[in-house]
């Protein structure tokens, strides 16, 4: 059994394989495709949108949309890890022009292809844009600037919306991972935490056109956790609403509709968090007794 599940092992450039944050990203994937994308597409192109009418469930399916931010918090924490390690537990030096050769090799080529199809598709197949016009939102699309130029998502890829934002964070990020310079962890956690709060308040309930400091928060989460996963000790595991705990934090993070209000909206996030949390912990205590663990992410 264990031989056939190997074949669907994800193959890594890494010599440490991370299990969890695969899982995690299985989550974050569940709800933007299996509760958001599919069941509007099917509601709008079989159903004549109307399947799903009522506001409540309406809006639960949009809020599938929230696990978007769960791929920005395991985008913070997996980039921001080895920055942690090197400043906080004098680990190797992180190899700034290695960095950023691997974000663009990792991106680009995929990303390049899969565009210049669509573009060509939509332009001389489909007929859907004329080429003076589709031109200039497909050289957007190539800079990852779409969003702020025409303040809506790419015409030419839509979904690529939220790989804009992932860009110009890989550009600042290595600026926002200097906080791990800050020597007292008090200081530099609050500081993090203070932006996490704040950016869940005023973004809230804003569906202006996607922008990273829209979405920075998430990020700084994932940064926050990388600095207490690297900082802190670990936990026993003998406790036993341990599993109850993780297990709420999913169900509740899953099924909570942020769309109902602002506490809902808190709520939602704040078992968003603990969830992720709760499995790097986890995995964390798995590695320091001999098991896998998440040492160099990416």
């Amino acid at each position: 059994m264990s031989t056939f599940v190997e074949k669907f092992r994800r193959v890594t450039a890494s010599t440490n394989y991370q299990p969890e944050i695969d899982g995690i990203r299985f989550v974050a994937l569940f709800m933007v495709v299996a509760i958001m994308h599919i069941p509007h597409y099917i509601n709008e192109v079989f159903q004549d949108n109307q399947w799903v009418k009522s506001l409540y469930w309406y809006t639960f399916v949009t809020d599938g949309g929230s696990g978007v931010g769960l791929f920005f918090v395991i985008s913070g924490f997996i980039l921001s890890l080895p920055f942690a390690q090197m400043h906080l537990r004098k680990q190797k030096p992180v190899n700034l022009r290695w960095y950023y050769l691997r974000r663009l090799t990792r991106l680009e080529p995929p990303y390049l292809i899969i565009l210049s199809i669509l573009f060509v598709a939509e332009v001389f197949l489909l007929k859907k844009y004329d080429f003076g016009q589709a031109l200039p939102h497909y050289m957007a699309s190539v800079l990852y600037i779409h969003n702020f130029v025409y303040k809506e998502a790419s015409t030419i890829l839509p979904l690529a919306w939220s790989l804009e934002i992932e860009v110009q964070f890989y550009i600042v990020a290595p600026l926002l991972f200097s906080i791990f310079l800050i020597r007292k962890p008090i200081v530099r956690r609050l500081i993090m935490a203070l932006i996490v709060v704040a950016g869940l308040i005023y973004w809230y309930d804003d569906w202006a056109f996607p922008h990273l400091l829209k979405f920075l928060h998430f990020f700084v989460a994932g940064i926050f956790f990388a600095d207490l996963y690297v900082s802190a000790p670990g936990f026993e595991l003998n406790n036993k609403s341990f599993f109850f705990i993780g297990l709420l934090s999913l169900t509740s993070f899953v099924f909570f509709n942020s769309q109902l209000g602002f506490g809902y909206y808190l709520l939602k996030t704040g078992c968003m968090f603990l969830f992720f949390y709760w499995i790097v912990a986890v995995f964390q205590v798995i590695g320091n007794e001999g098991g896998p663990c998440l040492q160099n992410p990416k």
